[in-house]
């Protein structure tokens, strides 16, 4: 009973207060034209009007933190594609330079191959000694492809070398700047004729040429295609370029004079050859 009691007297001060707020409602409506009544609205308004200023400036100034939080995370999207984008055409020019690179090669390769009366072999060079102490470079051609021990080797800027070691998918080319590499040469021109050999580093020497011939420097050398000793034939065909004359020395034999030949093959960066199959 006496929580019934509590609840009805609850409920008594709950409709006497909407009792008041009624009759205070109905008294400003019917008072609303009135001066203070106004006066009152007026200076409630106008002390509520800094404060939705407030309200206002804060709601433009988070909008405009959203957008730029917006815009920000487009502007990385877009420049994580343009990086992409960036990455695939540098890939791709990358490859159109190497197709054109190794389509300028084939036809330097194609044009000196219809140049030599002998049967040829295209290969590239797949591995060399970076500190060029060891004269030798791998082709990625074999027995497999017809290669033997003993075949010369050339590019389109001259001669390579001869082929040392044949495997069935590789050969090992024997440079001839290698010392163990010997070769008949004469000079263009003044015909001398020399034995050239090879010497640790990128040069060849030329030696035995008499001090009566005539050689100068800038002079191009090429094979002889002589027999050197006891041979029956020599191991390279006439007419290859060897290199240039780069200094004059005097021998040890007064009556001779040696070369110093700079090599006509870039041999550090030789990448594709010619290997001649068949013996003229």
């Amino acid at each position: 009973m006496a929580s019934f009691g509590r609840a009805r007297r609850a409920q008594g001060g709950s409709l006497r207060t909407l009792a008041v707020l009624f009759l205070i409602s109905v008294l400003l409506l019917a008072l609303r034209d009135s001066d203070p009544v106004r006066g009152v609205s007026i200076f409630a308004t106008q002390l509520l009007v800094p404060v939705q200023r407030v309200l206002a400036e804060a709601g433009i100034t988070s909008n405009r933190f959203v957008r730029a939080i917006s815009e920000i995370e487009r502007l990385q999207a877009d420049n994580a594609a343009l990086r992409a984008q960036v990455d695939r055409l540098t890939l791709e020019n990358v490859r159109l330079r190497e197709e054109a690179f190794a389509a300028q090669e084939a036809a330097k390769l194609d044009a000196l191959r219809r140049t030599l009366p002998y049967e040829t072999v295209a290969a590239s060079v797949i591995a060399r000694d970076p500190s060029n102490v060891l004269a030798t470079l791998v082709l990625g051609s074999g027995s497999s492809e017809g290669v033997r021990v003993g075949n010369i080797v050339v590019s389109d800027q001259g001669l390579v070398g001869r082929v040392s070691e044949v495997g069935a998918n590789y050969a090992k080319v024997v440079l001839i700047t290698d010392p163990s590499s010997t070769l008949s040469a004469l000079v263009e021109g003044s015909r001398a004729t020399g034995i050239v050999r090879g010497e640790y580093g990128d040069a060849l020497v030329m030696d035995w040429i008499l001090q009566t011939e005539s050689v100068s420097v800038g002079d191009v050398v090429v094979t002889a295609g002589l027999a050197l000793g006891g041979e029956l034939r020599s191991l390279y065909p006439k007419g290859l370029v060897v290199g240039r004359v780069v200094r004059l020395e005097r021998a040890q034999a007064a009556a001779y004079q040696r070369a110093i030949i700079s090599p006509g093959v870039d041999l550090r960066r030789l990448e594709n050859v010619l290997v001649v199959k068949t013996s003229p």
